[in-house]
């Protein structure tokens, strides 16, 4: 975020935003201005004229209050419209990410967005507002007396040597709170999204243990900030207040003197209320932009687009030779050396903790091998990295969006709705479907589930079958599935020209025998089981 950027956002906009403070600026400081002439004329006793001054200054006073209002409204708007600009290019940076930290993502697009439109965007308006009324009232000052502006000015450099104090403190601050609270939406997520098996388990206390102690931590860190914003404005305020009182004495002395008169000497405190009211909002506003130091280079970061360099080759084959897996303490899986032809249809079994979904991490890129390789083949044989392969991918827990039933099927591929009702027949979804008087326009609800853990699986497959996918995993695709179900699901995905490799648990004889082979693996290394499924 910067505020060139935010200006840029809507330049006609941006445009009329300046006007509007500048013409606010000039019509307070001539509502200001004229009070001198209101009041010396009521010390004349000229009353007629002091009423019509009165009167000036209250329609002054009404165009004013009207473009204050104005004013923010206008940059409110900016503001909106330039965050959802940044929304915009965040979101395309972390498509393009090969992980994503969801509650990372939600603390950067929420609350840190936040942060910043409360601690540097709106400053830097309330600076240039400011700057435009105190340059004004010095001016109007220079034409009462010049001494007044000496005055002003030796004390408004004492005043600006304030926030030095406390400027470090609080940009420190800002950075814990900012990470503290990333680490509370990271608790969250991890906890909150086993939420039903600690329930189950009623482990309600460990529960609150894990969130209270994160909580209280963004507690504390948010109170530290506080404390320091707090000292800062008590140290700020003293120096306004200090400078106020001088400047008052130093009006008075002139006034005794018969250099300035009584209309002057109220004129110019008012001013001088002005400037030094605004240096206190000007400190104040900068040390809340210097705070956001940090957070502005993350910004900057995230919206930069991840470019995404190796396109991925449709494969239909897949080898491995002398495969490892090592973990982090050491443990091992050791992985025959195989290879799936174009077309196969391979069951891969093995007891609990053999490694079977470790596999399956490998050949989609989301674990390295610590030895050995995995290579894949295209149509014209060449051999393909995981991470350059495209694969199709099933698990247990399908990834559903919050739209129709038909889009999730299509993935908002509208060339595809021809085949959507042959597909649906494919994977037995349509009965399902009957049901719903929406049919396949159906949309899915995530927070309060419309589909049974079955019929999201049978979505899931239809995605795969419909996408004609070439290389296809299946990681108990079909748990959910009652047997009837998944013997007529499998019979027709194994039908199809797609290279399969799917794991599967209590699978009858006959359905295995429709398997062109199987790849069974063993236990090889001592505790693997503790890091597969």
């Amino acid at each position: 975020m910067s505020i060139k950027e935010l200006f840029k956002s809507n330049i006609p906009r941006g445009m009329l935003i300046l006007l509007a403070y500048v013409l606010y600026a000039i019509a307070e400081t001539l509502n200001n201005y004229l009070i001198k002439f209101a009041t010396d004329n009521l010390t004349k006793k000229a009353w007629t004229s002091a009423v019509m001054w009165l009167v000036i200054i209250a329609i002054m006073g009404l165009f004013t209050f009207f473009l204050l209002p104005l004013g923010t409204y206008l940059f409110n708007q900016q503001i909106q419209n330039y965050l959802h600009q940044i929304r915009t290019h965040m979101m395309k940076h972390y498509y393009g990410q090969k992980s994503v930290n969801v509650a990372e993502m939600a603390n950067q697009l929420g609350n840190n967005l936040k942060i910043l439109t409360d601690n540097y965007a709106k400053p830097w308006i309330d600076i240039w507002s400011t700057i435009l009324r105190v340059i004004l009232a010095i001016t109007a000052i220079l034409t009462l007396h010049w001494s007044i502006v000496i005055a002003t000015i030796l004390i408004t450099i004492i005043v600006l040597l304030l926030p030095k104090i406390l400027e470090k403190r609080l940009a420190r601050a800002s950075a814990i709170v900012a990470k503290t609270n990333s680490t509370f939406l990271n608790t969250i997520s991890n906890w909150f999204s086993g939420l039903g098996e600690l329930r189950r388990y009623q482990s309600k206390k460990t529960l609150k243990q894990a969130v209270k102690q994160k909580s209280q931590a963004l507690a504390d860190a948010n109170i530290t900030q506080g404390k320091i914003s707090g000292e800062a404005q008590i140290i700020n305020g003293i120096g306004n207040s200090i400078g106020q009182v001088g400047i008052c004495f130093w009006c008075s002395i002139l006034y005794f003197s018969q250099q300035i008169t009584i209309g002057d000497w109220l004129t110019s405190l008012g001013f001088v209320s002005i400037i030094f009211n605004g240096l206190w909002q000007v400190i104040t506003a900068i040390t809340k932009i210097k705070s956001t130091a940090e957070l502005r280079k993350q910004v900057a970061t995230l919206v930069q687009p991840v470019k995404i360099t190796n396109k991925r080759v449709i494969v239909d084959a897949v080898q491995s030779h002398n495969l490892v897996v090592t973990y982090a303490n050491g443990e091992k899986l050791t992985y025959p050396d195989f290879e799936i032809k174009p077309g196969e249809k391979v069951l891969l079994t093995g007891d609990s903790g053999t490694g079977k979904s470790t596999l399956f991490k490998v050949l989609l890129n989301q674990i390295k091998p610590s030895a050995g390789s995995v290579m894949f083949k295209a149509t014209n044989q060449q051999l393909i990295k995981p991470q350059n392969a495209q694969v199709g991918y099933i698990a247990q827990d399908a990834s559903l969006f919050p739209t129709t039933i038909a889009n999730n099927i299509t993935m908002f591929n509208q060339q595809l709705n021809g085949k959507l009702k042959q597909v649906l027949q494919k994977v037995q979804l349509a009965p399902d479907l009957a049901k719903f008087p929406a049919r396949a326009n159906t949309v899915i609800d995530l927070d309060q589930p419309n589909l049974s853990g079955g019929q999201r699986q049978k979505v899931v497959l239809a995605r795969a079958e419909i996408h004609e996918t070439k290389f296809l995993l299946l990681d108990e695709a079909t748990s959910a599935i009652d047997r009837q179900g998944t013997k007529q699901i499998i019979s027709e995905l194994l039908k199809t020209n797609a290279t399969i490799l799917m794991i599967a648990h209590n699978f009858s004889p006959e359905l295995i025998a429709q398997f062109d082979r199987q790849i069974h693996l063993t236990t090889n290394s001592k505790g693997a089981n503790n890091n597969d499924d």
